[in-house]
Formats: C-alpha cells, sequence, structure tokens
C-alpha cells in the first residue's frame, strides 16, 4: 500500500505540473478521487511523507564538510565537499534544497488529497486528525531544517530563508525567498494545529511516529535555531518532563540506542526516529563505510583526529563511554599519528555510531540503522544554550553535567563560567562530540560559531590526506553562513536571490 501512495504523489504532482499547460482531462488520469477514497486511504497517505522526509543528506554532508570526519582510506582524494568546495553545483546543497522542498510539496498535494474525505464516526474523525496532525507536524520539521541550512541569517528574523506555500506548485511556480520570520511563523503554525489535533485525535506515543513529544521537540530545535529561547526552553522541558537521560553511565545501554535494540537506553533517550529496514529509508551506515562499521569494511569517512583525541582523552580521565561506542573495536590506531608516514593506512578510526541493526540479515543489516531525529540529550543541550543567552552560567554548568553524568564513569563536577561566550563555547563543545554523525555540526557552528569564536578545525594529519590548500575554516567564513541557493533552482527560478558570496 505505501508503495502504491508513494506512486500516486508523483502521478499527482505531475498532474499538476501538466495541468496547466495542458487543461485537458485524460480518462485516465489517476486523480485525487482515485487515490483518497477514505479515512483509510488518508492515513495510509502520510507514509509518503515521512518517506519524503526521512534524508539522510543533511548528516552526509555535515560529516564530509565539518571536522566531524578524516577522508577514510576506501575513498580516494575525498568528495568536492570535504575539500571544502562548496559551490552552486554542490550536490548536498541540491540535495537538501530539492529534498526539504520536496517534502513540503508532498505534505501539500496530502492536504489537497485529505480534503476530498469525510469520516463518518467518532473512530474515523480520529484516524483523520491524527493523519493531518502528523503531516502538520512533518511538514514542520522539514521546513526547520529547510531554513536551517538555507538561510542568510537565522539570528536576523528579516534575513531571507526558503520559499513559503502551503498549495500544489504548478510548473512554472518561481517564488521568491521568504524571510526567516515568516518561515518561523509558518514552522510554529504548522506545530500549533499538530498539537490540536493530535490532542483531539488522543494519538499516543510512538518513537517511530510523530507525537506530541516530536511537536514539542520540534519547536525546541525551530526556536533555539532562531534565538527565542523563551520557547525554546519551554518546549525542550516538556520533553524532559517525559524523558530522562540516565544518572550513570551504561555503555551497554547506549550502545543498544545505536543498535536500534528494545531497551532502557532507547526507551530514554530516543524522542523520535525514523524507522529505516531492508524496504524503507536509506543504508545510514554507508555514509562512512562501504559494507560494514570495521576496519574490513572499507571506510570511506573516518571519526577525525580531532574528535577521535577528545573521545580519547575524555575515556583516560573520565571514563566517557562514547569513545567505544563510536569508534569500532576493530580500528588502527597510530600511537605518533603525526609523525606516521602513511596515517592514511596506518591510522584508520571507524566510525561504528552507526553499527548496523542486528534484527536485519545479511549484508544491508550491517549497514542499515534507524535515524535519531530528536533526542533527550538535545534538549538538555537546547536548555544550556537558552540559560546561556540568559546569563545564567550556573544552569549552564547545570545542563551539561546531565548529559556528562550519563556519559562518565568517573562523574565530575559541574562545569564553571566566566561569562557566556565562554559558556557558549562549552555548548558548542559538549553538541560536537553528544551529537557527532547526527547531522548538527555545520548548523551548529552556522548559528552558534561566531558568537563563540569557533570554526571549522580539523587536525593538520587529516588535511593532509586530501590535496586542498584548504584545510579550517574561521567562523566569518561566508561557507559557515549558508549553503548556497543551487544553480539547478536559479536557472528554474530567477526570482529566487542567491546568499551572499555565492
Amino acid at each position: 500500500m505505501m508503495k502504491k501512495i508513494v506512486l500516486t504523489f508523483a502521478a499527482v504532482a505531475m498532474l499538476f505540473s501538466c495541468q496547466d499547460a495542458t487543461e485537458i482531462n485524460q480518462p485516465s488520469e489517476f486523480s485525487f478521487d482515485v487515490a483518497y477514497q477514505n479515512v483509510d486511504d488518508v492515513k495510509t497517505g502520510v507514509y509518503a511523507v515521512y518517506s519524503q522526509t526521512n534524508t539522510t543528506a543533511g548528516i552526509q554532508f555535515t560529516s564530509q564538510f565539518t571536522d566531524e570526519c578524516g577522508l577514510g582510506e576506501a575513498s580516494g582524494n575525498g568528495s568536492d565537499t570535504h575539500r571544502l568546495q562548496l559551490n552552486v553545483n554542490n550536490t548536498f546543497a541540491n540535495a537538501l534544497f530539492s529534498g526539504y522542498g520536496g517534502a513540503v510539496r508532498n505534505a501539500n498535494i496530502f492536504f489537497t488529497g485529505a480534503a476530498g474525505v469525510t469520516p463518518e464516526g467518532a473512530d474515523e474523525e480520529a484516524l483523520y486528525n491524527e493523519a493531518l496532525g502528523e503531516v502538520h507536524a512533518l511538514r514542520a520539521y522539514a521546513y526547520t531544517q529547510w531554513m536551517a541550512y538555507f538561510a542568510q541569517d537565522l539570528s536576523d528574523r528579516n534575513s531571507l530563508a526558503v520559499p513559503v506555500f502551503d498549495f500544489i506548485p504548478a510548473v512554472d511556480y518561481a517564488p521568491e525567498r521568504n524571510t526567516v520570520q515568516e518561515v518561523y511563523d509558518q514552522i510554529l503554525s504548522d506545530l500549533e494545529e499538530a498539537e490540536r489535533l493530535l490532542t483531539l485525535s488522543g494519538t499516543p506515543y510512538s518513537v517511530d511516529f510523530v507525537s506530541l513529544d516530536f511537536v514539542r521537540a520540534c519547536r525546541a530545535r525551530a526556536a533555539a535555531y532562531v534565538g527565542d529561547y523563551a520557547t525554546a526552553s519551554s518546549n525542550a522541558q516538556a520533553v524532559l518532563n517525559n524523558f530522562s537521560l540516565p544518572s550513570t553511565a551504561s555503555e551497554s545501554d547506549y550502545r543498544q540506542v545505536w543498535e536500534d535494540v528494545a531497551g532502557a537506553g532507547t526507551a530514554n533517550e530516543v524522542v523520535f526516529k525514523f524507522n529505516n529496514t531492508l524496504a524503507v529509508g536509506s543504508s545510514i551506515g554507508q555514509i562512512w563505510n562501504t559494507n560494514s562499521s570495521s576496519v574490513a569494511g572499507s571506510p570511506l569517512y573516518e571519526v577525525s583526529r580531532r574528535l577521535f583525541n577528545i573521545l580519547e582523552s575524555n575515556e583516560a580521565n573520565f571514563g566517557d563511554i562514547r569513545r567505544d561506542v563510536y569508534v569500532d573495536p576493530s580500528s588502527l590506531i597510530s600511537p605518533d599519528y603525526d609523525n606516521d608516514p602513511n596515517p592514511r593506512f596506518n591510522d584508520i578510526i571507524v566510525v561504528d555510531k552507526y553499527p548496523g541493526d542486528p534484527s536485519i540479515p545479511g549484508l544491508v543489516g550491517g549497514y542499515t540503522n534507524d535515524q535519531k531525529v530528536f533526542r533527550t540529550a538535545e534538549m538538555h543541550l537546547i536548555l544550556a544554550e537558552a540559560a546561556a543567552d540568559a546569563n545564567n552560567l550556573s544552569e549552564v554548568g547545570n545542563q551539561l553535567k546531565e548529559i556528562r553524568d550519563a556519559r562518565y564513569t568517573s562523574q565530575e563536577p559541574a562545569p564553571s563560567f566566566g561569562t557566556s561566550a565562554e559558556a557558549l563555547r562549552e555548548i558548542l563543545n559538549e553538541r560536537y562530540i553528544e551529537l557527532a554523525f547526527e547531522g548538527h555540526r555545520y548548523i551548529d557552528l552556522k548559528r552558534l560559531g561566531r558568537e563563540a569564536n569557533q570554526g571549522l578545525d580539523r587536525n593538520e594529519t587529516d588535511c593532509s590526506l586530501y590535496p586542498s590548500a584548504e584545510c579550517d575554516l574561521p567562523p566569518s567564513d561566508f561557507r559557515l553562513r549558508a549553503l548556497p541557493i543551487p544553480a539547478a533552482e536559479r536557472r528554474a527560478n530567477s526570482n529566487i536571490t542567491q546568499n551572499d558570496d555565492y
């Protein structure tokens, strides 16, 4: 049924693209009244929106472009993105712009189709409301991520962001970019409607589907992105009313989170994830490893030397469990990597944060894992950020300690800070470690890097592995401000303005 609905969305999109040109209704057209005949069809149509929104392009771009990863032994000279060649023809910029824009379009197609169905009875009404609530939340999430990558300046509500549209665009639709404020207003409106509908329907919590906690987490993230810290803080706390990090570190529980094994770790730490299987979703592990997360699995991109050195130091000093969860035990660690004549083949630090799902058989299971979208730790980091903005420096320390108590086997006192800038730098450092390989680092440097005076900072050994003069980027570099509007988009739409310096 899901395949049918995905094909339906493609057919409907094609129908609307061609309709203005032809204005001819063919007898064989697959129209809305065929695709959406009852409430069950409406509920099934939601899955196509999940599918479009479930993209790992941001995770892959972030790992290749930032200081999360170094070049793997099986990756040749690496991508132009890893060599910091970020321009209007960049593959990831194009994938992110069209991907999240496509998710918005698919949500709009869904709403148009669902509007033609009238539920009958209380049970159908609840199912119908739930379906609409899910798609409002997914559209808000798509707008949040789309805005985060392409807005010229998230801290300026008048800055250009991405187009806002709540209808099915014709093939010649050529919108201008809306402002950050206008996109944020759309996000809040969608989340408000999602919350209303999900409450009406009595939708229970599920880690794999949109819930009220998804709505709150998305609202917290979007608000933090634009500096609305009152909204960010209240919604992050609302999520934490239902989720809590462990008070002591358990490597086995934390490892289960990334192996997609049901248990206390996943129940406490993951608010929402896209459920990737053999039939649905992406093979997320292949972002870093060709076959499996092992030294024999032909690594493409490895744990960066900078990140590994931090993890190694934290493990030695505090018993940080993340070192052994993020780094595969088969890794080759050169004891003198900075003087090693061939670090590419003697210093192979394999990303193991996505070790494969043991419930999925064969080779595919070795690189398939769920994409964790909202986690409990992120909510604590949002609260820390809000506290730094309010100059409540002791609360910043308290929130960071919550995370470190869950990761350090040797617990430490809450960190203290003399200034909010100092606190913000430590928040950014903790986000670098805790949220590594989850698609956050680029957006974090974009929105916090200048205030924290932190840019892209690669280890010299990693820089020696690829043929480029550029190794680091200062926080002021235009490439850390926003992604370029893709050339393909601007060729098709002369009304859309390019970001500065591209």
